[in-house]
């Protein structure tokens, strides 16, 4: 938080990391390749528009011919693969970039089933504790020449019924399952 405000108060820009930006589309992929598509040979061509006028003019008439010929050769000999490259590294990203998107869709989609069968498992447990809890409650009041001891255990089995339902209802409002 307060990087984004010593940027804002800098005027610099600092990019969000990876797992906090939203997710490309591939839509958005394809726009951004249809866009470089127009860039890049619009980009070479202004580029050697302004090569040819301006320093190629001038190292023709200060070069010899081989001179020059060497002179172009290192131009477009470089020019080329370092723009090949960038473009390369860029789409490069970009993909790693949707990679990483789409498997981090796929943990949360996991994350969020496990969440809601843990929900259904522990709301199913809290059914069946209470109905051994009610069948206990339903014994006692049904048998009263039961012995003291064979009373104080049914009893007690209630108790440690209805403590795991409540333990398991206060676990039930604290992590409801998330919403999709």
């Amino acid at each position: 938080m307060t990087d984004s405000r010593e940027s804002q108060a800098s005027g610099r820009q600092v990019f969000a990391p990876l797992h906090e930006r939203l997710p490309l589309t591939l839509s958005a992929i394809r726009r951004r390749l249809k866009l470089l598509q127009m860039l890049v040979p619009a980009g070479l061509l202004l580029l050697v528009v302004v090569y040819e006028v301006g320093p190629a003019r001038w190292l023709h008439d200060s070069l010899s011919a081989g001179s020059y010929f060497i002179a172009e050769i290192l131009v477009y000999g470089t020019v080329g693969p370092m723009l090949a490259f960038v473009l390369l590294e860029f789409l490069g990203r970009w993909l790693e970039e949707r990679e990483t998107n789409e498997l981090q869709a796929q943990v949360l989609a996991q994350a969020r089933e496990r969440a809601r069968l843990n929900h259904k498992l522990s709301d199913d447990a809290v059914q069946a504790l209470f109905a051994a809890s009610a069948l206990i409650a339903s014994l006692e009041s049904r048998l009263p020449d039961l012995s003291p001891q064979a009373a104080a255990q049914l009893h007690e089995a209630k108790q440690a019924l209805d403590q795991a339902i409540q333990q398991l209802r206060t676990y039930l409002l604290i992590e409801p399952p998330p919403e999709e």
